[in-house]
């Protein structure tokens, strides 16, 4: 999709008016539309593109369609032979996660839709390579805000490209209301508008996900941007069950509106996010560092996870990290050198789902690796750091 003249910062790049939209009512308007009741929206839209593909240039939506590439670019799409790439890495477990629930979705429909209707949902049209098409399909061209609950296809708009900051105060996607005097009579639309001046021939593009890994964008956009590198690692830090002191903790992670499992994503470019000590500290606090959950602390405890309690506490952070990240990269076949080397040897098809999956599992690598880096440099300084103890006695001016 490009521009067709030069537009300046601020204009109206394109409108698709809510009509043209692809959504759960269009779906339950359909001549399969009574059996998709109580579906979720995006499990209607799939099943809608189905029906619908099937119909061939009888659809109203058959130029659109036509437009649909047979690959979503997800690896939840991916032969077991491309998925071999990933070995080890965490995306790997994400698409098997996928796969395993997108099989368990279709199954379910077989059983409740598919069989006791085949008249209306034809087992050569609906079978699960098609539905995992459908799946992938729907997943990869929404965006914010026409997403979640909202989800909805949108003929040309969902041809912008990706491109990571692209300007950096791009809005991507906006809900606008068009048309119609002082409101009447008016419509919703998608717009997008450009964010700076564009020429003729220029490619519009938005940022699919600002805070997505390129493993996250791969899965859920089935693209990957081949001048930007994003090396990231989601890391999950989760209060257990058996701790002891679960009640209290997970009190104050309540309290202070934290879930009991966070996600934390390390990147390879910058220093882990300032939530993350906060809330390993909080989950490593034990022995006599614990008379801080006592409910006298409640109301000040997360402002004191913000600094180093204790030596031990702190180390047992770092440890955890650095043995958390050292187990993960030996879950690799292949070393982060053996890849910068594969990368740099121009064996690999530029666009290929073997050169993704190279990006995509150093990236993962490249991430950990700094984030353990960035722990033993710190570990090494333990002795250094002021501690909670410390802290107290100088504000009691001892």
């Amino acid at each position: 999709l490009v521009c067709s003249k030069a537009v300046n910062k601020g204009e109206q790049l394109f409108a698709v008016p809510e009509a043209a939209w692809i959504t759960a009512d269009t779906a339950q308007q359909s001549q399969i539309g009574s059996h998709l009741t109580g579906l979720e929206s995006w499990l209607a839209i799939a099943l809608f593109l189905l029906h619908e593909r099937a119909m061939g240039n009888a659809s109203r939506w058959a130029p659109y369609i036509a437009l649909l590439p047979a690959d979503s670019g997800s690896p939840v799409q991916w032969e077991e032979a491309d998925l071999a790439e990933l070995q080890g890495s965490q995306v790997l477990g994400t698409v098997q996660g996928y796969r395993a629930y997108f099989q368990q979705r279709f199954d379910q429909l077989q059983a409740e839709v598919f069989g006791p209707n085949s008249q209306a949902f034809d087992p050569i049209v609906f079978n699960f390579d098609a539905f995992l098409w459908a799946a992938c399909t729907v997943r990869a061209r929404a965006h914010p805000p026409l997403d979640g609950g909202n989800i909805a296809l949108v003929p040309l708009a969902d041809m912008v490209r990706s491109q990571p900051s692209w300007p950096p105060d791009s809005a991507g996607w906006q809900l606008k209301q068009t048309g119609g005097l002082f409101g009447a009579g008016s419509t919703q639309a998608l717009v997008m508008e450009a964010s700076g001046s564009m020429a003729a021939g220029d490619a519009i593009a938005m940022d699919f996900g600002p805070q997505k890994s390129d493993g996250q964008l791969l899965v859920d956009h089935g693209v990957i941007d081949p001048l930007v590198n994003q090396p990231s690692y989601a890391l999950t830090l989760e209060l257990s069950k058996e701790d002891r002191n679960y009640d209290d903790k997970a009190d104050i992670l309540e309290l202070n509106e934290l879930a009991e499992s966070t996600e934390h994503i390390l990147r390879a470019d910058r220093a882990p996010d300032a939530g993350l000590l906060p809330v390993l500290r909080l989950l490593n606090l034990s022995g006599t560092d614990a008379f801080l959950l006592e409910s006298i602390f409640r109301n000040e405890v997360w402002e004191h996870m913000q600094l180093p309690v204790s030596e031990d506490n702190e180390r047992g952070c770092y440890q955890q990290l650095i043995d958390g990240c050292t187990a993960a990269l030996a879950a690799y076949p292949t070393s982060i050198d053996e890849d910068l080397a594969l990368m740099a040897s121009g064996s690999l098809q530029p666009g290929s789902r073997r050169q993704s999956a190279v990006r995509v599992r150093l990236g993962e690598k490249e991430a950990l690796d700094a984030t353990l880096r960035y722990f033993e440099g710190r570990i090494s300084r333990l002795e250094n750091m002021e501690y909670y103890a410390e802290r107290r006695l100088k504000r009691l001016g001892l």
